[in-house]
């Protein structure tokens, strides 16, 4: 009996407790709809706290909590989280389990005001960041104002930008190359408070498709400011002043050339005008130019292309060059008149491919004088082995007034698809050099002063097309490129006031097609087999009073280049092993025979031939191995060593049969011996570099050796005044050494200190 009743008891208690249970659960969300994680979800009664929890990924929570608890009988359910406005729903009732869903706003946070100094430099990966206010100077007002300012970064005279002495390989303005090899269009004219960031990107792949090979490249990237973003922004410039006498003491400032006559300016008006607009969004960048200035290079420097493109150079233009005289004495070409005008811009057309168009119109006049002092010693016969006796030379003194004028107009249109799977781009460039120079000279060889009379016209045109693609499917890669160029000189005429005339003209075309297939074997190997034809057509004509010479033919090179590479597992060791296998085939003819006397031969292995009257010219076919090896060695982020070895040869080409004498100048003339010049050389070098970019210290170290030999000799005859320069068939070695070690640390001032701070 007793029994019984304790357990009606014990079970009447656990029904009056477990009716005091409340189970809640639920979800929240935002206004979008979607699950809100994190927010913290209470059960408090008053200030008492009866139980807690949290949401999940999916915005769902449950908790329980004791009614009996409760003060008053009151309970409220809250909803909490940093991001949005607090809910809460009051819970009534005695029900075991109750459902409640909410719906949160997002919270508007006004902050307070709040300084942020950005770090001068950080590295992330291959990436070296500059903070470029961190680095400003009072007197910075360009963007080359401040790339002079970084450590690690130089700016040469002429604007070429070099990173630990290596120059770059690319300009990207907020990740786009506009300008390719003409970025002091973009440093000169962007203002330094409208660039943030420069960004030094090493070993860089301009191929996405390439990222897994190795690289040495180094390549620069703008970020700018928000306010040079999304609307045109420019700036103009404009100069005026007198310029000093600057002609050499003693120098006579009055030559005539023809019916002109050139003077030294004393005291002339010397000015600078220029104009420059620029916009750049995330898809579309433009930039355009127009200067003028007839003193210094304040126009020439902007246009200058640091990748090679600036000049249009062809056999004749080669052979028969200009008169420019050099450097003046006095200034930097203090006598020159330049301009330009020029359209470049680039688009997005969506995330791998981009469409640019550059196009301008340079002119340059230059103008100096110059004075020079020759000696040419001759050999004696009475000494043994020709030796120089005491006063057996030539000595020539010239006084020169070289002026040069040159148009250049170019236009270069460029389609690129660069993917991380595929690459495909195409360039068209065409180019023109119209070009005029005039070199009176007064020249003594101790036998009185005699007026020299000389002027040259020239004219070049390159058409150009580049086409390259690549295909990367899991471990296989090919690539194809096909490169056409097309260079004319219709006409080069030397003139002298004696009535000699020298003129030249030549047509070229240049074709180079490659095939390259690599295979990656595992995770360490990769095997590549680029194979390359080149087929070029050469064509070149001189006549003068010493004779008359024309040659065309092919050169056709077919080559394959095997290589293996590997890779440590933690990529810190690489070593590339390969070699170059030529075939190297010239075949040269000319339809007339050579001038009375003149011999035209050529070198065919160790044989000589010569060319029979009506077919003058040379042949030649030899095979070149050149084999190659590179060891890298990456201890960390910030110190690596090279080790890098290589054999190589070079041949001339259809110069070397140009066996008619060219003048050259009023005294000088040159002539090839018809013999194939060739040189073969072995190079090593070793390179260890230490960065550590926060401290601003840099350690480079690096020693070279090479060796190898040249089977033709220059040789020089003289005679008065007349030099004749030419070659000779001998075989020479040479041997040479070198060395450099780099040790910097920028120390930086108290002001840039406490900026850093």
């Amino acid at each position: 009996m007793n029994k019984a009743i304790l357990f009606l008891l014990a079970v009447m208690l656990c029904l009056a407790a477990s009716a005091q249970t409340i189970e809640v659960s639920g979800t929240v969300k935002d206004l979008a709809g979607k699950p809100v994680a994190d927010v913290i979800v209470k059960v408090t009664s008053e200030k008492t706290t009866l139980a807690f929890a949290t949401t999940n990924a999916l915005g769902a929570y449950a908790l329980t909590y004791d009614h009996s608890k409760a003060k008053g009988g009151e309970v409220v359910l809250s909803f909490s989280h940093i991001s949005y406005d607090k809910e809460e729903v009051t819970l009534k009732g005695d029900k075991r389990k109750v459902q409640e869903n909410v719906m949160l706003i997002p919270k508007t946070i006004a902050l307070k005001e709040v300084k942020v100094k950005a770090e001068p430099l950080r590295l992330k990966g291959d990436t070296l960041s500059y903070n470029l206010a961190s680095f400003l100077g009072k007197g910075d007002v360009t963007l080359e104002d401040g790339l002079k300012r970084l450590p690690g970064i130089e700016v040469s005279k002429d604007g070429a930008i070099s990173y630990m002495g290596q120059g770059i390989s690319k300009f990207y303005i907020e990740g786009l190359d506009m300008l390719g090899g003409r970025y002091n269009l973009a440093t000169k004219n962007i203002p330094a408070e409208y660039a943030t960031q420069v960004e030094v990107l090493r070993h860089h792949k301009a191929r996405r498709v390439d990222a897994d090979e190795e690289s040495d490249a180094v390549a620069l990237n703008i970020k700018l400011a928000k306010k040079a973003k999304f609307k045109p922004f420019g700036q103009e410039t404009m100069g005026v002043g007198v310029a000093p006498h600057s002609a050499p003491e003693g120098a006579t400032t009055d030559l005539h050339s023809g019916s002109k006559t050139i003077e030294a300016p004393s005291g002339a008006v010397r000015g600078a005008l220029g104009v420059t607009g620029m916009m750049f969004t995330d898809k579309f960048q433009l930039l355009g130019s127009a200067k003028f200035s007839n003193h210094g290079n304040f126009g020439s420097y902007d246009i200058i292309d640091h990748y090679g493109n600036n000049h249009v150079s062809t056999l004749a233009t080669s052979t028969l060059g200009s008169w420019n005289g050099g450097r003046p004495p006095l200034g930097d070409y203090l006598y020159e008149t330049n301009g330009f005008v020029t359209l470049n811009g680039i688009t997005k057309m969506d995330s791998t491919r981009q469409l640019r168009m550059n196009a301008d119109y340079t002119y340059g006049r230059r103008h100096n004088s110059y004075e020079t002092m020759t000696t040419y010693y001759l050999p004696d016969a009475s000494l043994p082995l020709g030796g120089v006796g005491e006063g057996s030379g030539v000595t020539i003194g010239e006084l020169s007034h070289p002026l040069t004028r040159v148009h250049r107009p170019m236009l270069e249109l460029r389609y690129e698809d660069n993917a991380q799977n595929h690459y495909f781009m195409e360039t068209l460039r065409l180019q023109a050099q119209f070009e005029e120079n005039e070199c009176p000279v007064a020249s003594d060889d101790g036998t009185g002063l005699v007026l020299h009379h000389q002027q040259r016209e020239a004219q070049a045109l390159r058409l150009q097309n580049d086409i390259w693609g690549t295909i990367h499917k899991g471990g296989h890669k090919q690539s194809y490129r096909s490169e056409i160029e097309f260079s004319r000189a219709p006409k080069v005429q030397l003139s002298f006031g004696n009535g000699t005339v020298q003129t030249g003209q030549s047509t070229s075309l240049y074709t180079n097609h490659t095939t390259t297939f690599t295979l990656k074997l595992g995770k360490k190997w990769r095997i590549g087999l680029p194979m390359y034809l080149n087929a070029d057509y050469n064509m070149i004509e001189t006549n003068s009073h010493l004779g008359q010479q024309r040659l065309g033919g092919w050169h056709i090179t077919p080559s394959v280049s095997p290589n293996t590479e590997w890779r440590s597992a933690n990529k810190k060791a690489y070593v590339s092993m390969g070699v170059g296998l030529r075939w190297k085939n010239l075949n040269y003819k000319a339809p007339h025979s050579s001038p009375e006397g003149d011999t035209n031969v050529s070198n065919s292995g160790n044989n000589t031939t010569e060319a029979p009257s009506g077919a003058v010219g040379g042949a030649f076919s030899d095979f070149f191995a050149e084999p190659s090896a590179r060891f890298r060695y990456t201890f960390s982020g910030t110190s690596e060593l090279t080790l890098s070895s290589g054999f190589r040869h070079s041949t001339g080409d259809i110069l070397d049969l140009l066996t008619t004498p060219v003048q050259t100048n009023y005294r000088n003339t040159s002539v090839a011996s018809g013999i194939i010049g060739k040189t073969q050389q072995w190079n090593s070098s070793l390179d260890y570099k230490h960065q550590v970019p926060f401290s601003y210290f840099s350690f480079d170290a690096h020693a070279s050796w090479t060796q190898g030999k040249r089977n033709v000799l220059s040789s020089q005859t003289v005679s008065g005044t007349s030099v004749a320069l030419g070659s000779l068939l001998s075989d020479s070695h040479f041997k040479s050494a070198s060395g450099t070690i780099a040790l910097s640390k920028n120390i930086l001032t108290y002001t840039d200190i406490g900026r850093h701070i």
